[in-house]
């Protein structure tokens, strides 16, 4: 059996008999981090299957992790970089598989999550994000004080929730649909892996998350809200805007998270890793500065640097 090193520490690929098969070490279900975990995957993946989905199958679980088949193709992140336009056919395809999700039946999941509709999931999403930032901003505060960020941020975000239309039905949501969670075999046929994140939720959020992550082009984000509003069944209106009010949540939420990943960086003196965390902050800190309910000021390069090396050369907690 020969094991192969990837680049997350959750899992392992390991080929047995020319066979590959990937091993999964799923983080703990219902404790607050960052991005919470509120149903265990395996769940989420037999039901998928059940409603001829195709995702990883599971092969073997056990108590600490579990073995999956492995999906042979390309990452999306190894086909296209961020910025850069993407094939329409695989844009129509992820949109399909989005609205595909929404038809299923769900029942069998309900006991894990701890929201009845749309509006609590969303408040669900802010209590969580408060928990983080207050762990965060009891350390960093001096940091979070320079950027402008106080925890006035979490009841900006708490105030939306009365926005969040309640008339949309929960559906299954994947939860972290980024380039490299998704696969594009050589049949065409594009995969998503990694449903640790998945769960009852929702349709919205997933969206949103998805669109924040996915780094499309103008262009292709404009074609992919077009393919929505044709492949979507209900109300398209009331998801446009409440994707709007998710895209707001998940850039304030990421701003936050990322102060503390900055700072871990600076701290460690990695130089190269230092500056690209710097400008990935950047463009999500400034993006939220155009958001005047926030009250944050345009900061470049330079500022941004010397706050956090103000910090770091003050702070006598390190």
């Amino acid at each position: 059996m020969e094991l192969l090193e990837t680049s997350s520490n959750q899992c392992k690929i390991f080929i047995h008999e020319n066979e590959r098969y990937v091993i999964r070490y799923p983080r703990s279900i219902g404790i607050s981090r960052e991005y919470y975990r509120s149903t265990p995957e395996y769940e989420i993946i037999g039901l998928l299957i059940k409603n001829n989905i195709k995702v990883p199958k599971i092969i073997e679980l056990k108590p600490n992790y579990l073995v999956q088949e492995y999906i042979y193709g390309e990452l999306l992140s190894d086909l296209f970089e961020d910025h850069h336009k993407i094939d329409k056919m695989i844009i129509i395809k992820i949109v399909k598989q989005i609205c595909l999700l929404t038809s299923i039946n769900y029942k069998s999941l309900l006991n894990y999550i701890n929201w009845t509709d749309n509006r609590s999931f969303y408040i669900f999403q802010c209590q969580n994000t408060e928990i983080i930032f207050q762990k965060y901003y009891q350390n960093l505060k001096g940091l979070y004080n320079a950027l402008g960020i106080s925890p006035r941020i979490i009841s900006t975000l708490f105030s939306y929730a009365s926005r969040i239309e309640n008339k949309r039905s929960l559906s299954i949501i994947h939860g972290d649909r980024h380039k490299k969670n998704i696969i594009l075999q050589s049949n065409g046929e594009l995969i998503f892996i990694d449903w640790e994140l998945g769960c009852v939720g929702d349709l919205a959020y997933d969206i949103a998350f998805h669109l924040h992550q996915m780094a499309y082009t103008d262009e292709d984000e404009d074609y992919f809200m077009n393919q929505l509003k044709k492949q979507y069944t209900g109300d398209f209106e009331s998801l446009y805007r409440d994707i709007k009010l998710y895209r707001i949540f998940i850039l304030a939420r990421s701003c936050i998270y990322h102060v503390y990943w900055t700072d871990l960086l600076y701290q460690e003196q990695k130089e190269v890793a230092k500056k690209k965390q710097l400008g990935h902050f950047m463009r999500r800190y400034n993006k939220l500065s155009k958001i005047s309910e926030f009250n944050l000021s345009y900061k470049n390069e330079e500022d941004l640097d010397q706050i956090f090396e103000n910090f770091k050369k003050n702070d006598t907690s390190k």
